[in-house]
């Protein structure tokens, strides 16, 4: 010491100045102190952030992820590509670590011998490094998180099977009783798809990802042909063991039912479509105790449609053969009426061809009996086919109804050639009838004529009288006349009754008129020898009615009358009427 504070005072020259020397050495020692411990600090900070981040590096699962991935790759070939690149990344990253493990070895001796400095230039370039080793680790994380998704996804969808399979598990288990027999194939259906379960574990567990897609498209389909057997099941059993044998015994009592009536059903061959449909209904129900409802469905609709075919043909048969039945004998009846009156027309057009003038007719006459001699026939070989019972009722039913419509269209055809030779017929009895009405009509007119005895008649009532006379002279040359001109008959009849009944009426209001001067005057001459001025008037009325002014002379009367009592009118008329 001493040889210091010599040593140091050679320099200063004094002791005041060696203790300023000396406190600027400790604080210069106390500076550099605190420099190196804060350097040292901030280069441990560093070396933990180092650490860090190499640790949560490690931390990212990248081995396990790249391992399920390649073996992802092995079954699913559109992912080939991106593994092998992830792969690539891979290595680098791992690369990477094992270099900054490497680093962080050599840092932490650097530090141990104080190599501060040193370490600290090391550190920022490992962090830096690391950055960018974290940044490539976790863009490669996200891409294998991509990549096994599918994983995942085949995780979700054994999830969604398990709890559909669970729900219907349950409904079997409380529901036995509507399965019927075939709760023993559901129950083995559903040990089996637990089976297949468990295998799906052990594939999943093993990473053999493509036995257990495999396995689990297996178990979907199971599933569904589970869930199929049981929605199914109930109403194929009950079509199969109820409702099917029901129709074929309710098919089999209409065929007896109709057979035993007398129907034709062998073309329908009943019986042997009845055997392969029960044999038909007995393979589906070993099916069904088998659990395979596979086209079950289909089998027991066509079962079902070719018994209603049946059924209905059968009833088609036996309603055709009621119809026939029912109607046939009329059809015979109707041809057999239809014989008879055509005798009848032939006899009526005989007598009475050469009276109208129908030589014409004869033409349709002769086509009228070939068509009923072509009926006669027709109606045999019906009755024959019905008597034979070879023929389905159908079948006869046609023919039956193409006979009846053969047989009305001739009898139309023959009512109008009766109606015309009838009507021809008809409109000469009318008209001889009209004409005896008329003569009588005018033998009355010439009986009141000269009966009345009037002092005078106009020329008219001469003329008209004798037109009349005329007419009916007409009338009967018509009617001795052959052939008879119909036409021309009746129009000569028409024009007569409406002249002779007009000139009837005319006659009779003439005798009327004239009665009722008479009657006038008569009444009035009670007061002719009283009353010069209806004996006045009473002679002028009589003047008229000698002239033939039966109008004027009853208006002259009653107006003489009527001065010395009114309503004498009135009373006159009453009694010219007898009333």
């Amino acid at each position: 010491m001493d040889q210091i504070r010599e040593f140091l005072n050679q320099f200063t020259g004094s002791d005041s100045m060696l203790f300023i020397v000396i406190g600027v050495c400790i604080l210069l020692l106390i500076l550099i102190i605190i420099v190196t411990f804060f350097s040292r600090k901030k280069v441990k900070l560093m070396q933990n952030e180092a650490e860090t981040l190499y640790t949560s590096i490690k931390s990212i699962s990248l081995p396990f992820k790249m391992n399920k991935a390649e073996s992802l790759a092995r079954v699913n070939t559109t992912i080939k590509e991106a593994v092998e690149k992830s792969r690539v990344q891979f290595e680098s990253v791992q690369e990477c670590l094992k270099e900054c493990s490497s680093e962080l070895g050599e840092i932490d001796d650097l530090i141990y011998v104080h190599k501060t400095k040193a370490a600290k230039v090391q550190l920022v370039s490992l962090i830096e490094k690391l950055h960018g080793c974290e940044s490539e680790a976790n863009t490669l994380n996200a891409v294998l998180d991509s990549i096994l998704e599918q994983q995942s996804t085949q995780r979700e969808q054994i999830i969604r099977l398990q709890n559909r399979f669970r729900v219907n598990k349950g409904v079997i288990a409380s529901n036995r009783e509507i399965y019927n027999s075939g709760i023993e194939v559901l129950e083995e259906r559903v040990l089996t798809i637990e089976k297949m379960f468990s295998t799906f574990e052990e594939w999943m567990y093993a990473s053999e990802f493509s036995k257990a897609a495999k396995q689990q498209e297996e178990i979907s389909e199971a599933i569904d042909e589970l869930e199929l057997l049981m929605k199914e099941y109930p109403a194929l059993y009950e079509e199969a063991k109820l409702t099917l044998p029901k129709a074929i015994d309710e098919t089999s009592y209409v065929y007896s039912q109709a057979r035993n009536k007398g129907v034709y059903l062998e073309h329908l061959e009943v019986s042997k479509n009845l055997e392969i449909i029960s044999g038909t209904l007995k393979d589906d129900l070993n099916q069904l105790s088998e659990g395979r409802v596979d086209h079950i469905m289909d089998s027991l609709l066509e079962s079902r449609k070719r018994l209603t075919q049946l059924k209905e043909q059968v009833i088609h048969e036996e309603k055709a053969y009621d119809e026939l039945r029912s109607n046939v004998q009329f059809l015979y009846d109707q041809i057999d009426h239809l014989e008879k009156q055509r005798i009848m027309l032939k006899e009526l057009y005989e007598k009475k061809k050469e009276r109208f003038g129908l030589n014409d007719m004869s033409v349709q006459l002769e086509m009228i009996d070939q068509e009923v001699k072509k009926l006669f026939e027709d109606r045999e070989t019906l009755k024959g086919c019905i008597l034979e019972k070879t023929i389905p009722a159908t079948t006869l039913l046609l023919s039956y109804k193409d006979l009846s419509a053969d047989t009305n269209e001739v009898c139309d055809r023959f009512e109008k050639i009766k109606e015309q030779l009838e009507s021809a017929c008809s409109d000469e009895i009318r008209a001889q009838k009209q004409l005896l009405k008329l003569q009588l009509i005018l033998n009355e007119i010439h009986v009141k004529m000269n009966k009345k005895r009037l002092p005078s008649v106009s020329m008219t009532y001469s003329d008209d009288y004798h037109k009349a006379e005329m007419m009916v002279a007409d009338i009967v040359h018509i009617l001795n006349v052959s052939p008879l001109d119909i036409d021309v008959l009746n129009v000569k009849i028409k024009e007569s009754i409406d002249f002779i009944y007009t000139l009837y009426n005319s006659v009779n209001n003439l005798v009327g008129m004239a009665t009722m001067v008479e009657n006038t005057i008569v009444f009035g001459n009670r007061y002719r020898s009283t009353n010069a001025e209806i004996d006045s008037e009473l002679t002028r009325a009589e003047l008229c009615f000698r002239n033939g002014q039966y109008t004027k002379a009853l208006k002259i009367a009653i107006s003489a009358i009527e001065k010395i009592h009114p309503g004498s009118y009135e009373k006159l008329l009453r009694k010219s009427q007898g009333v």
